[in-house]
């Protein structure tokens, strides 16, 4: 009975509303087929305006070439020419164009004293006249005239004012001052002064020329307005329809819903079961009073469900448990956001243990909380996991020391920290003498031995990596107190015995760098630098010393020097080598640059810089392969600095091998070893150099008479040629001593079979007592300065 009831109900609201509809449609399509007719109107208006307006550009434009035609070129007014003057031109166009242009416009000029008849002002041309009389300053002049007794058609009049001009005065200013030819023809239209209103411009459309042009677009815009409600009534029709149909199926799936929400209920309550088997499961208010906690909760807490109910939630709170991680939660709960995190709790005998949970904040109806679910996870055993983890990762495994992640945040914890880092001398020789295990052993002795001494609360010790250990003062002592008792523990480290094998022992030596407060690590590195480059015990940080200025301008040479290799601006200087006995150049020595936007870096700016950041191979090559560039096009012989680290580089000699192999010109570069530097592996060295010169390379000493040179280095390298030091050149015309080591050497290598060059040939005088020594060659600003092309003396 209700559902016919309900069905009848709706038949019956289903067919008001279509009514309504209709109706609506109805007055909607009269209202708009209205606002077209009006707009249609106004678009007549506004259209027939703005055609008038161009118009009247094009017609004055016109009017006012032929007017000063017949001024400037002197153009006699008579019976002939008369008719082209636009005063009489005008009328008979505008008829022609009014026959011809769809809307039927007429322009014409006309006056109120026209001395043509034909362009004499009708009445509705007057009143646009007299409009401009009254108002010197309008610009034009629009309305539109009905049809009337006395108009036959309705049209809209344009006119803009025809002013007296300089050049309309010369015949309608005085008479006598006008053309014969003018005097004798006209009576009237004289005496205007410049300003007056002598005419208009008058341009009339026709309505019924517009009408016809807008009334197809206005037609269209009805009969698809109307088209367009007639879809909507039959579409919202359908809607109704399907409203009638949807509010029949609504029931059915009302019903279909209970059923399945009692299903739902069923597999909830299921859920609710397993969640309660697997998980940590427990309610609060929103005060967090504790409602209701699952066995989980009494099992891993100790306490029964009776003494957690009705109590608060920090019942399990742990003791320690920060209250800014409370803080944080009840903010994002009481936000109705979900909270997720770890937790430390606490049972009911005091020890802990850890969980991992989620709590929701349940809404009603309107919005509000209403209680909270916790549902968490055990997870103490795998936080205690992460604490071995932790300490693996903070704990060196060889020596047990703390490591350097371990050193790092102690440091950042210390205020004004003192450090001392400590390096093992020549370890990568003791590894590779006695083994890698020898040498880890060695490690652990020395890291129980500084243990040892060490163990007070002043410093800490740590392993940072292969053979540096650190140690941290924790700012109890002042630096000059911490160097003298670090420096005393190294010394006393120094007298230890230690072994290298069962039956080998050893003694060590170490260097240390020690910094103190800002950036302490960054000092102490750099001054273990210095304590290493210089072959010092310790070196302490000095700010006074600028370090790291100095590490900053590396830092940026670095740069400059990458950007300079990339854009291939590692370019060669040649200085020419004088053959002495021939007085003429042979050579050249090949050095190496830096162009710098013109600027040319010398290579004590940058060699130094290249080695420490890995790219000293890489200028090696550029130079190589800028000088092959040379060779290629010039019959010359080149020599070129090489450094031991050359030589000793396999991928550096098989690359030097294969380009010289290719472009055929070994026998003209000389490869000079570079003689400043220590050469510990002469085997390594004589091999590469025995390489070499298989291809028809020579070989020069460089630099031999100072620094690590020795006669015996050229009798195991198998030189070619020795170059003297400049250091004993440039004042052998005044030092005994250097004359006499330079005739030994040259005697020398005469009897090797050997040819000298001499540098640093700074004059004649020197040059002259080289030859009277027999010096084969001869290199110096005397001779010739390095520049960027061959050139000759």
């Amino acid at each position: 009975m209700n559902e016919n009831k309900f069905k009848i109900t709706s038949d019956i609201i289903s067919k008001r509303s279509l009514y309504a509809v209709l109706i609506g449609f109805v007055v909607i399509a009269t209202l708009r087929v209205g606002y077209l007719y009006w707009n249609l109107q106004k678009e007549k208006y506004v259209l027939a305006e703005e055609a008038s307006k161009v118009l009247s550009v094009l017609f004055m434009e016109h009017r006012s070439y032929y007017q000063t035609l017949f001024i400037n070129k002197n153009i006699v007014l008579s019976e002939t020419t008369l008719p082209a003057l636009p005063a009489f031109s005008a009328h008979d166009i505008s008829e022609r164009f009014s026959k011809k242009n769809n809307l039927h416009i007429k322009v014409q000029t006309v006056s109120d004293k026209a001395r043509n008849s034909k362009n004499l002002a009708d009445s509705e041309e007057q009143k646009a006249i007299n409009y401009f009389a009254a108002h010197p300053k309008a610009e034009e002049y629009y309305r539109f005239v009905e049809e009337t007794d006395t108009v036959k058609e309705g049209y809209y009049q344009y006119a803009i004012p025809l002013k007296i001009e300089q050049k309309c005065l010369k015949c309608h200013g005085k008479r006598e001052s006008a053309p014969q030819f003018i005097q004798d023809r006209y009576e009237s239209a004289y005496d205007y002064k410049l300003g007056e209103i002598r005419g208009i411009l008058s341009i009339k459309t026709p309505e019924r020329g517009i009408s016809n042009f807008l009334s197809k677009s206005f037609w269209l815009e009805v009969f698809y307005d109307i088209f367009l409600f007639i879809g909507l009534f039959f579409s919202i029709r359908y809607l109704i329809y399907k409203f009638k149909k949807f509010s029949h199926d609504l029931e059915d799936d009302v019903e279909t819903s209970t059923s399945d929400l009692h299903q739902t209920v069923s597999m909830l309550d299921e859920y609710k079961k397993a969640l309660d088997e697997s998980a940590i499961v427990s309610k609060a208010d929103i005060n967090g009073i504790i409602t209701y906690v699952n066995d989980a909760v009494c099992e891993i807490s100790g306490y029964s469900r009776e003494e957690l109910i009705g109590r608060n939630h920090n019942i399990l709170r742990a003791r320690g448990v920060s209250n800014k991680l409370f803080k944080k939660m009840w903010d994002t709960l009481l936000a109705k956001k979900v909270w997720r995190g770890f937790m430390r709790n606490r049972t009911k005998d005091g020890s802990d243990y850890y969980v991992e949970g989620t709590i929701t904040p349940i809404l009603d109806y309107n919005g509000d909380i209403k209680e909270f679910i916790s549902v968490r996870y055990n997870v103490t055993e795998l936080i205690e996991k992460r604490k071995e983890i932790k300490l693996s990762y903070t704990i060196d495994k060889l020596t047990a020391l703390p490591n350097r992640n371990q050193f790092i945040e102690d440091v950042a914890q210390i205020e004004k920290p003192n450090i001392a880092l400590i390096n093992i001398d020549g370890f990568k020789a003791i590894n590779d003498f006695y083994g890698i295990a020898s040498g880890d052993n060695l490690l652990k002795q020395v890291s129980t031995k500084l243990n040892a001494m060490l163990k007070h609360d002043l410093f800490t010790l740590y392993r940072l990596h292969a053979d540096e250990f650190a140690i941290l003062g924790r700012g109890l002592l002042d630096i000059d107190e911490f160097v003298a008792l670090v420096h005393h523990y190294e010394k006393e480290l120094q007298h230890s015995i230690f072994n290298a094998t069962e039956d080998q022992e050893i003694t060590l030596s170490v260097s240390i760098g020690f910094g103190t407060g800002e950036q302490s690590l960054v000092k102490a590195d750099m001054a273990l630098k210095v304590a290493k480059t210089e072959n010092r015990e310790y070196f302490v940080y000095d700010e006074a010393l600028n370090l790291e200025s100095k590490h900053e301008a590396n830092i940026l040479m670095a740069k400059r020097l990458r950007t300079a290799i990339n854009e291939q601006n590692i370019v060669p200087y040649f200085q020419p080598i004088l053959h002495i006995a021939s007085n003429k150049i042979e050579k050249y020595e090949s050095l190496i640059r830096m162009n710098e936007n013109g600027q040319v870096i010398p290579p004590g700016d940058f060699l130094p810089v290249a080695k420490q950041t890995k790219q000293y191979f890489k200028l090696t090559k550029t130079m190589i392969e800028a000088v092959l560039e040379v060779l290629q096009k010039e019959e010359v012989v080149l020599s070129v600095n090489l450094s031991i680290d050359d030589f000793t580089n396999d991928e550096m000699m098989d690359y030097l091998k294969n380009r010289f192999q290719e472009r055929k010109c070994a026998s003209r570069i000389i490869f000079e070893l570079l003689e400043s530097q220590s050469i510990e592996n002469y085997d390594e060295i004589a091999h590469s150099i025995y390489e070499l010169k298989e291809l028809g390379i020579q070989i020069a000493i460089d630099d031999f008479g100072s620094g690590y040179s020795n006669f015996s280095h050229v009798l195991q390298l198998g030189a070619d040629y020795i170059k003297i030091d400049g250091s004993l050149i440039k004042d052998i015309h005044t030092n005994k001593q250097s004359r006499i080591l330079v005739e030994g050497i040259v005697d020398f290598s005469r009897r090797l079979g050997m040819q000298t060059i001499a540098e640093f040939v700074e004059s004649e005088e020197i040059l002259d007592i080289l030859r009277s020594i027999r010096v084969d060659y001869a290199q110096g600003y005397h001779i010739a300065k390095p520049a960027p092309t061959l050139q000759q003396r």
